[in-house]
């Protein structure tokens, strides 16, 4: 079998097949061996068997293709040990570019009949400039001494598609036994000549020399021997390297082209063309498990089941889902059997043969289902899982981002739509909307006659906020900087790195400049800066070493590998800080609602909430909030009661985490007491409460600022762990804390240790005092 048989290449590089180099390199094996060795006498047989073919030209045109085959079948013996392969890999001996195949094995002669093009593709997608820098490395090697390739291998991509899959294939040639010609081959050597350093940037993968450096007349220079070509199917690689791509364009590309791309790999990846597939997110609203009309048609069950998941309307639907849900293992049901029969007639009837269900849980997190039907009753079996689990981590990502848009729109609509109208004020919204129609729409809702308005209420605050949060911040992104900086270095410092987009030196000064600047400060700048260099200078470079340099593929996978930001290691100290942060305000938090539900029964007010680093919140309680209900004296002080019981038992609690915590930290616990009422009113434009009047300003100023109080004549802050701080402006204020606080005491939750003291004057405050109270954690039971 001979293909495409020219001796000279398009390119200009003469070729021709001889068997000179293989001959030279048995002959040097021969003399490795010892005289007894059975190694040597095979070198010694096959030299005898290579060498008759001396002195034949052209020897394609004189040996006929049986001969010539049996030589390559015999020249595979010494070849395989070289390329560290087996019996069923893809290879084929010949002459490079255009491709000439002398001899195929039988997996290659199989891959040429499932894609009778194979060839034509190859240097098709091959493009010329990189065939030109196959023959500019091959010259710099033999004739200049530049070595360029690795291994003596160059290695290029391509692509196949029939059926409507496309599979993904690396070609490697071996140029080990091709060499220069002999002088004496033909009638005149070329004079070689000068080196220019823009010919071995161009075969590093640099740009095609310009007319002003001029490039290497190809013609004049002639080789000889054979080349050996190995095909891999890379389809699974690269198949997961396009879905991880998937999530670079979430938000620049539409919904539908993202599941396209996305179904499709799917299919590649698995081998089946007639595959139908859909990821289903588990969306939710007040607990139950909904669909919008355009996932119920994405779904492949739902869809020709004609069903719609209503979580308010179909208990069976929910229970379905939940059993998934608990337990989330892989469901394949090959010729429909074990499906429910109705279910199984149904795909039956629109085709489907196979069925999976592939519940999406990651720990206590529902995210979705993975479907596949297919018309064939034998498409999925055990094979089939290993591959779809690789990209299962991908999945789970494209179904929180799903879920978070369908939050976030939620959230936008209501906010668009309505106000977050609890049940004590809705009332009041109801009064005004039918004073807006009576009105006949004349009246603008930020009219006197349709405000929403309520005078003379009294507010509560509190926060309890995390000790030096932002340090310990700063400190997390400073170590992961650190890590990643230092692993980036060590990657750039391998020898022989190119010199392309960047050069290795360059990135190594830069990321050396900001590890440098990690010891000393970080600021918000400094943090954006150091992310900009590794995006948009370091990816980039990667990236390019990682799809033209196979041999550094591992290493630059393992690198983009610890940049994952929900498990890699060069986000691992930020995420320690962020889950300590996020358990320490989901416990504070839960705690907080739970209480104050209970508080709403004493008597009705409006409660904020604010999420910092911690939690803020303040109550509005009066008479104007409840017309129905008299407001006696009695539910201020008991609402002073709840207050100081809550931050007590909040304190405890964050106590009690605190060597739970991956990251311990503590919190501060910080009590406002104002004893004078304010007037609050709904403003339509931010869709919040605000204090109206001077008075009722200066609370909100106090507010703002009084987490910052330091004590008269120090440096020390107010707020401190295992204490409560109560702020007031006059005595009067904290008279009704002060039973409450005895009764702690008595409970033994705080100390007998109360610390009076006065408060150095903040920005437009003066004269604030304080009482700093000490937990008591003594009577905490394991």
């Amino acid at each position: 079998m001979i293909t495409e048989l020219p001796h000279t290449t398009k390119r200009g590089v003469s070729i021709k097949l001889s068997f000179r180099p293989f001959i030279n390199y048995l002959q040097n094996q021969q003399k490795n061996c010892q005289a007894t060795n059975r190694l040597g006498d095979m070198y010694t047989y096959m030299t005898d068997q290579f060498t008759p073919t001396f002195g034949i030209e052209p020897l394609e045109e004189l040996y006929d293709k049986d001969r010539l085959s049996m030589l390559f079948q015999m020249a595979t013996v010494a070849v395989f040990p070289l390329a560290h392969t087996n019996r069923e890999i893809s290879y084929a001996f010949g002459l490079p570019f255009p491709m000439t195949l002398f001899h195929q094995s039988d997996e290659f002669g199989r891959l040429r009949d499932e894609y009778p093009s194979l060839l034509s593709d190859i240097r098709a997608q091959i493009g010329e400039e990189d065939q030109q820098r196959f023959w500019y490395r091959l010259i710099l090697e033999r004739y200049y001494g530049v070595q360029s390739f690795n291994g003596k291998t160059a290695s290029f991509r391509f692509q196949q598609t029939a059926n409507g899959l496309t599979k993904y294939f690396r070609i490697k040639i071996n140029t080990t036994f091709i060499e220069r010609s002999p002088a004496d081959s033909f009638r005149f050597e070329p004079k070689l000549p000068d080196l220019q350093s823009a010919w071995i940037d161009f075969a590093k993968g640099g740009r095609l020399p310009n007319k002003n450096t001029g490039g290497l007349t190809l013609s004049d220079f002639r080789f000889e021997g054979f080349a050996f070509f190995i095909v891999e199917d890379i389809t699974e690689a690269e198949t997961v390297h396009q879905l991880q791509a998937v999530f670079s364009r979430l938000h620049s590309d539409t919904e539908p082209e993202i599941y396209r791309r996305f179904e499709t790999a799917l299919r590649n990846l698995v081998g089946q063309p007639d595959l139908q597939l859909s990821i289903v997110p588990f969306q939710q609203v007040n607990g139950y498990f909904v669909h919008q009309e355009e996932m119920s048609a994405r779904s492949v069950f739902l869809r020709h089941s004609g069903k719609v998941v209503d979580g308010y309307k179909d208990p069976h639907a929910q229970k379905t889902v939940q059993e998934l849900i608990k337990n989330p293992v892989p469901r394949l049901f090959p010729g429909l059997v074990g499906l429910p029969e109705m279910g199984q007639k149904m795909l039956y009837q629109n085709g489907f043969r196979s069925f999976l269900w592939y519940p999406i849980v990651n720990g206590d997190e529902a995210l979705g289902i993975l479907e596949m039907a297919s018309p064939q009753p034998d498409a999925f079996d055990e094979g089939l899982l290993p591959k779809i689990e690789q990209v299962i981590p991908l999945v789970q990502e494209l179904l929180r981002y799903q879920l978070r848009q369908f939050n976030q729109n939620l959230e936008q609509l209501i906010k668009q739509k309505f106000t977050s109208l609890q049940p004590s004020v809705e009332w009041k919204f109801n009064e005004v909307a039918w004073e807006y129609l009576r009105l006949g729409k004349k009246e603008s809702f930020n009219s006197p006659a349709t405000q929403v308005r309520f005078p003379q209420v009294y507010p509560v605050y509190g926060a309890i906020d995390i000790r030096n949060s932002s340090n310990e911040r700063y400190k997390a992104v400073r170590q992961d900087f650190s890590n990643q900086l230092a692993a980036l270095q060590q990657l750039l410092k391998q020898a022989d790195l190119p010199n392309e987009l960047a050069t290795p030196e360059q990135l190594i000064a830069t990321a050396s400049a900001w590890q440098s600047k990690l010891t000393e400060d970080l600021n918000p700048e400094d943090e954006l800066n150091i992310s900009d260099f590794l995006a948009l200078e370091v990816n980039p470079y990667f990236e390019h070493l990682r799809l033209h340099y196979p041999d550094l593929e591992t290493a630059i996978q393992h690198y983009f590998g610890q940049t994952n930001p929900t498990n890699g290691q060069f986000n691992r100290s930020l995420q320690v800080y962020e889950r300590s942060v996020e358990w320490l305000n989901t416990a504070v938090n839960t705690f907080i609602e739970n209480e104050e539900k209970q508080l709403q029964a004493v008597y009705p007010h409006y409660f904020e909430r604010y999420r910092t680093d911690g939690m803020e919140y303040t109550i509005y309680i009066g008479q104007s909030i409840s017309p129905q209900k008299p407001f006696e004296p009695d539910y201020l002080r008991l609402l002073f009661k709840w207050q100081l019981n809550s931050m007590v038992e909040m304190a405890r609690l964050t106590h009690l985490l605190l060597p739970r915590l991956p990251l311990p930290l503590q919190t501060t616990q910080l009590i406002l007491a104002h004893g004078q009422a304010v007037d609050i009113s709904f403003r339509q434009d931010e869709h919040r409460f605000d204090v109206e009047g001077s008075y009722s300003i200066r609370y909100e100023v106090l507010k703002k600022r009084i987490d910052k109080a330091l004590i008269a004549g120090t440096q020390e802050r107010l707020t401190q762990p295992d204490t409560i701080a109560l702020v007031y402006t006059n005595t009067r204020e904290i008279v009704d804390y002060l039973p409450f606080i005895t009764e702690l005491q008595k409970q033994n939750k705080l100390t007998s240790d109360i610390e009076y003291l006065d408060l150095e004057p903040l920005q437009g405050v003066a004269r604030l005092k304080a009482l700093r109270l000490r937990l008591d954690y003594s009577s905490e039971q394991d």
